[in-house]
């Protein structure tokens, strides 16, 4: 973890009022998250995961407790502060470029191409500009996510199961090349998953949630250097850590 913080929970919770009763979802949240870091909330479903990247987005308020960013309280969204979604919020009718580009309409169209270009390149789109989403795979409309996410400078992205709706094989693919766009940008990732194999292949520390309501029953490092050996000794002693966590018994 960075020696500087870049996001803080403190004593998070998130209660939803219903007719006859309230329904929590978030119990007493304290976490830091360094700059430039890589976590992945890792839980069942239900267990208040995608809730905790609402709040911290801005979009959601806590019931109880604070986030901050920079040192600064939450109270609303942010430009640089994006999300990627599993389901694809690109706009069929509009190209490659035009879905990127959104973000960064307000800057010179000289400078405008050169930051679009550089993320659709980076993203691994160099050729598709004036594709349309239905010419595209699953893969390729989650790097065109990625890509415009990417176009506005991002200092903190919340992914939000971003490849749930993918097959297995594209998934390992934008796994890896999810990784190496952090590399080079290194921007603060909050990554939502229910996949234990995901949240050991990228993040560098995950955090384990209870069922809901939603509570830390864990963190855990990975200090394997990337790409990481699935078949590796470390590699299975945190996947057996990150089970105990959850409470599943490996064996079937």
């Amino acid at each position: 973890m960075s020696t500087t913080t870049k996001v803080a929970f403190t004593g998070v919770s998130k209660t939803f009022p219903k007719k006859n009763e309230s329904l929590q979802v978030l119990e007493n949240i304290d976490l830091e998250v360094g700059e430039g870091e890589f976590v992945c909330l890792l839980g069942p479903s239900g267990c208040g995961k995608s809730t905790l990247l609402n709040i911290v987005g801005g979009f959601e308020r806590p019931t109880t407790g604070s986030v901050t960013i920079d040192g600064h309280e939450v109270r609303e969204t942010h430009p640089q502060r994006v999300f990627v979604f599993q389901e694809y919020g690109i706009f069929p009718w509009a190209s490659v470029w035009d879905n990127v580009s959104l973000g960064v309409r307000h800057l010179p169209k000289s400078e405008q191409a050169k930051v679009v270009q550089g993320v659709i390149d980076l993203v691994g789109l160099t050729g598709f500009e004036k594709a349309y989403p239905m010419e595209l795979s699953g893969g390729m409309k989650q790097r065109v996510e990625v890509a415009r996410a990417l176009a506005v400078t991002p200092d903190v992205i919340y992914m939000d199961e971003p490849f749930g709706a993918l097959d297995s094989l594209t998934r390992l693919t934008m796994r890896s090349e999810l990784i190496r766009i952090w590399k080079t940008r290194k921007p603060t990732i909050l990554f939502v998953t229910h996949d234990v194999d995901e949240a050991i292949q990228l993040a560098e520390r995950v955090v384990v949630f209870s069922a809901r309501p939603g509570r830390i029953a864990g963190i855990v490092d990975v200090p394997m250097e990337h790409p990481r050996d699935l078949a590796s000794t470390e590699y299975g002693a945190i996947k057996r850590e990150l089970y105990d966590l959850l409470g599943v018994t490996q064996s079937i």
